[in-house]
């Protein structure tokens, strides 16, 4: 992680295409959570990194979804962005999703479930994209895991990791120039901490960049 002009910046993005725009912090990138553009049953830390369920939880039926975006979207020049949670706690049920939205997507409402919202759930290892109705995808995972989501802007794609594998493509045609980084929680004593680069990632981003960066070079 590169630290100057009191920014930090993801060691991958060293390769990106505007890379000397986001060191000189003409270009805003996602850096924690946003208090401020959360639901009310989440609590979250004062460094905006982890995120505590709070809300009502009789069962499913009565349960009520906590989202939450980053304090930024991501902004389409860099190329591509990735960023982790880790499970410190899966709860009750394991409720937990992340992935990317839009701004005006409801904070009620589980990532990928409302239009232009893209999610991978741990529940029950689905993919979710502007529908209720998600479709098999890749493995559960709960408390100790790491799970990663990065959006592909060369070729609008979005592809989820965890514990450091890459799970394969799980979205195409992703068009949008206000994706912003959610997580959301549905069950009591879920808590994660999410990570945009301020510590090493579990996925080799920085290989895996190199790899697409190489791969648009041999289209041209």
């Amino acid at each position: 992680m590169d630290e100057k002009n009191d920014i930090c910046i993801p060691s991958y993005l060293r390769f990106s295409p505007a890379y000397n725009y986001i060191n000189s912090n003409k270009i805003k990138l996602p850096t924690k959570l946003n208090a401020s553009d959360s639901s009310k049953w989440l609590k979250v830390s004062e460094d905006g990194l982890t995120i505590i369920y709070r809300g009502v939880h009789l069962d499913l039926r009565y349960s009520y979804v906590g989202s939450i975006r980053a304090n930024h979207y991501v902004p389409p020049e860099v190329g591509l962005f990735y960023y982790e949670i880790n499970i410190i706690d899966k709860g009750t049920c394991g409720i937990i999703g992340l992935g990317f939205c839009e701004p005006n997507i409801r904070l009620g409402t589980m990532p990928g479930w409302d239009y232009k919202s893209y999610g991978y759930h741990g529940d029950d290892g689905k993919k979710f994209a502007s529908s209720g109705k998600g479709s098999i995808y890749g493995p559960t995972y709960t408390t100790g895991d790491t799970v990663g989501v990065g959006v592909n802007f060369f070729d609008n794609t979005m592809f989820f990791t965890k514990n450091g594998i890459h799970l394969g493509t799980a979205f195409t045609h992703v068009e949008s120039s206000t994706l912003y980084p959610v997580i959301g929680l549905r069950s009591l004593r879920e808590c994660v901490l999410v990570n945009f680069g301020q510590k090493q990632f579990m996925f080799d981003i920085d290989q895996y960049i190199q790899k697409v960066i190489n791969e648009v070079s041999d289209e041209k």
